[in-house]
């Protein structure tokens, strides 16, 4: 597998993170209230896995363009 075909791979994990997110927001309008801290929570995990996995999805993307600054959070 390629790192273009991985990175692929990652923003189509992204997307169905987001869809989750506004699938929770949704219930989260109707949820009872012992319920939606619960689902706060999960929201906030979904958010950084979110966000991880984007950033991932693009280092994948660029790795071997030499403009790219790389992300030190990824960087070996």
């Amino acid at each position: 597998m390629t790192l273009l075909r991985m990175a692929a791979n990652y923003r189509q994990s992204a997307d169905l993170i987001r869809l989750r997110i506004v699938a929770l927001k949704e219930a989260l309008r109707t949820a009872e209230p012992e319920e939606k801290s619960r689902l706060e929570q999960r929201i906030r995990d979904l958010k950084v896995l979110h966000r991880d996995t984007r950033e991932v999805a693009l280092v994948l993307e660029r790795y071997y363009d030499r403009r790219y600054h790389r992300n030190e959070r990824y960087t070996l």
